[in-house]
């Protein structure tokens, strides 16, 4: 087993969150989980065969909503009263709408949620520690948002669908995205993390998918380019790659596409 670290879940009731969830409980990691329905929480774990007792000795889950800074707080906080080694936010949009404009026929409900739901997680960390106990923050955002400067990270066929239909979800992660790069140029004693990580996959699917050793990934300037990947794939993923391992140099302050 690789060396036991105190994890923090955002969003885990979604598949790609929640199954780095479920190897993290499986590894016997120390975790905290924000949820607004624990037994929604419990019985996805189980589903992913995480045993009710393993559930109870090594996840704490909060019950409460994203946009409470106290119960945010609470979330980042170990049962030994310190902050958590790792953070995974897998916090995004459930509720869509068709919106008028012919332009962006697709809303969501809570057209703010992904970079509200960034800034309190890092309005919640405690300000003046160490650099060596500031927590990493693992994000799961997706293509089809480059930085500036970056190279298309969708096939061509994807662009009419990504800028079309998923315009609204698009600009609340990109100004996550832009958030998180602002808050790197800070000082390493000003930012209350030591770094991130933007996970992005390409369109997610359901389903056993082909494993996570199979994904291809590149980074922003480099990205692998694909059509599906699967989200329990992702989730896998991210707990071998970003969470058991060192991260791959470069890797902190940008993100990594996947894809199959």
């Amino acid at each position: 087993m690789s060396e036991s670290k105190t994890l923090a879940f955002f969003g885990a009731t979604g598949d790609c969150a929640g199954h780095c969830l479920a190897l993290a409980l499986k590894n016997e990691h120390t975790c905290t989980a924000l949820a607004r329905t624990p037994s929604k929480l419990t019985a996805s774990l189980t589903a992913k065969g995480v045993s009710p007792e393993l559930q109870t000795r090594h996840l704490t889950i909060i019950h409460g909503d994203i946009r409470d800074p106290a119960i945010v707080k609470q979330t980042l906080t170990t049962p030994a009263g310190r902050t958590v080694d790792v953070i995974i936010s897998g916090i995004g949009p459930t509720s869509f709408y068709l919106h008028p404009n012919p332009l962006a026929p697709v809303g969501i409900k809570d057209s703010t949620l992904v970079r509200d739901a960034s800034r309190i997680i890092l309005a919640a960390l405690p300000p003046d520690v160490p650099a060596k106990d500031k927590p990493l923050l693992i994000n799961i955002s997706t293509t089809g948002i480059p930085p500036p400067g970056a190279p298309r990270d969708v096939p061509l066929l994807y662009l009419p669908l990504y800028r079309w239909l998923l315009h609204h979800p698009h600009v609340d992660k990109g100004e996550m995205e832009a958030n998180l790069r602002a808050v790197m140029g800070k000082s390493e004693n000003e930012r209350p993390i030591i770094g991130f990580v933007n996970v992005k996959p390409t369109l997610l699917t359901s389903g056993e998918g082909k494993g996570w050793e199979n994904i291809r990934f590149g980074q922003e300037m480099k990205p692998a380019l694909g059509y599906f990947v699967a989200r329990k794939d992702v989730g896998e993923w991210v707990f071998e790659r970003l969470v058991k391992r060192e991260i791959e140099e470069g890797w902190i302050g940008g993100g990594v596409t996947l894809a199959n």
